[in-house]
């Protein structure tokens, strides 16, 4: 039946009205420039994608063989997460970062992104987030009805988060009505690259608990530490106010199969937070997928070879990595030194007068100029929250580590595999002639042409 009456027509327009919330709620940056690079490459064009931060090495056999063998096993797992799994990844944590862990403390789900969501849901206060940070805390926050609070970072110093600076953030927003409650840090940090050393740690957790602020540590990218700086949990110093997350997707290389953890205090209160979370997911995810839950327990488990293929992968992505920030910053492009994860924050504020001519005065505008002309994928320090006018770009360097073409999976897999057989040899002492990644060469060759067309 057709619809032509103006009254019956303005009833349609009006009839799926979106929430105020969601009404600016754009696609996740770090997903939609994927589907973005993706599209690009659909149609021929070239494209250097440095906009993503997927990890991109094979998964382990042991993994792969474990996921067949549970592929039978359809039925609903616990909300809370398999028992087992529960109490592999609280060993995990107790031998890995020496934290006293429990399985009852644990909760599993399909990422830790929901987890992440479901605790600011469920928890009280706004939220402090260092600037800049992951792109989704932000939008997390304003969803569940929390107001964020931007604590400044020192751009000089790896972005050093200081009490000094938490202090200031708390105080202005008491004084216009918020209500701080919550802090989340990540370190290593998406996007900087970089780590907190331990007395900053040591630091920030005894600031939180003098000023009794939750803190959530989001350490995800935890096994991917460089070396020269260590991974320090804030739970080792404020145990009862802190609650870590983590998963399967970056040092496992398993991001599309969607297994998370979060660690609660083992407290009366924590024990209540994770009776609300657990409550929350039995009304929305029910509970993470049971085959996967059930392979999971292979990563997590003391297996030697795959303790063995994630430092392999580690020292991998800290190659490149570093290949790439001393290629920047030879050029005279500023960048902190990167501690861990696979990312680089350059700071391209020496060729503002030189961009500004080409009309780029934003990140935004930077990022734009950058995939346009040079074919370059990259996320701006804005969707990160930065100020518009930061000259910062996001690099992710996880995928430089791929054959710069092949004709199957296969073939890719197996050039993938030669290369972390032989990490151990091939990155030492930094001999550089020993390692050929076309990839990055065309990269760093991309990054110098750049410079020069602004100089």
């Amino acid at each position: 039946m057709s619809i032509t009456h103006s009254n019956d027509k303005q009833m349609q327009e009006t009839l799926l009205s979106l929430a105020p919330s969601a009404q600016s709620m754009p696609t996740s940056a770090t997903l939609a420039i994927n589907e973005a690079v993706a599209q690009r490459r659909a149609t021929g064009r070239e494209t250097l994608h440095l906009g993503f931060g997927e990890a991109s090495f094979p998964l382990h056999p042991s993994l792969k063989n474990a996921l067949s063998e549970a592929a039978r096993s359809t039925g609903y797992a616990p909300v809370q997460g398999l028992p087992a799994l529960r109490q592999a990844i609280a060993a995990y944590l107790t031998r890995e970062r020496g934290l006293s862990c429990s399985q009852e403390q644990v909760i599993v789900a399909p990422g830790s992104k929901p987890l992440l969501y479901g605790l600011l849901q469920v928890l009280d206060g706004d939220v402090l987030l260092p600037v800049p940070s992951w792109v989704s805390y932000g939008p997390q926050a304003r969803l569940a009805g929390r107001r964020v609070i931007d604590v400044q970072t020192e751009p000089t110093d790896h972005h050093r988060l200081t009490p000094a600076a938490l202090t200031r953030a708390v105080e202005q927003a008491r004084s216009d009505g918020a209500r701080p409650r919550i802090l989340i840090v990540n370190t290593p940090s998406n996007p900087t690259g970089s780590m907190f050393e331990r007395a900053d740690v040591e630091a920030l957790a005894h600031w939180a608990r003098a000023n009794g602020i939750v803190l959530i540590s989001d350490e995800i990218y935890a096994e991917l530490a460089h070396g020269w700086r260590e991974h320090v949990s804030p739970a080792h110093y404020y145990p009862e106010g802190c609650i870590i997350t983590g998963g399967l997707s970056k040092a496992f290389a398993a991001g599309g199969w969607r297994l998370g953890y979060a660690i609660l205090p083992a407290t009366s209160a924590g024990t209540q937070v994770m009776n609300a979370v657990r409550g929350l997911a039995s009304e929305i995810w029910s509970s993470a997928s049971t085959p996967v839950q059930q392979a999971a327990l292979v990563a997590f488990s003391a297996d030697a070879s795959i303790k063995r293929y994630v430092q392999n992968s580690t020292l991998l992505y800290r190659y490149v990595t570093n290949q790439l920030y001393e290629t920047l910053t030879q050029l005279g492009v500023l960048c902190a030194r990167p501690a861990g994860a696979f990312y680089l924050y350059p700071d391209f504020a020496p060729w503002r007068d030189a961009l500004k001519k080409i009309g780029v005065e934003t990140s935004l505008d930077l990022a734009h100029y950058l995939l346009d002309t040079w074919d370059i994928a990259t996320l701006p320090a804005s969707v990160f929250g930065e100020h518009p006018s930061a000259l910062r770009l996001r690099l992710a360097t996880s995928m430089l580590c791929l054959p710069d073409a092949y004709t199957t999976i296969a073939q890719s897999e197996a050039t993938l595999w030669q290369l972390l057989a032989h990490a151990e040899t091939l990155v030492a002492d930094k001999e550089s002639e020993q390692l050929s990644l076309p990839l990055l060469a065309r990269v760093q060759t991309r990054w110098l042409e750049v410079i020069q067309a602004l100089r």
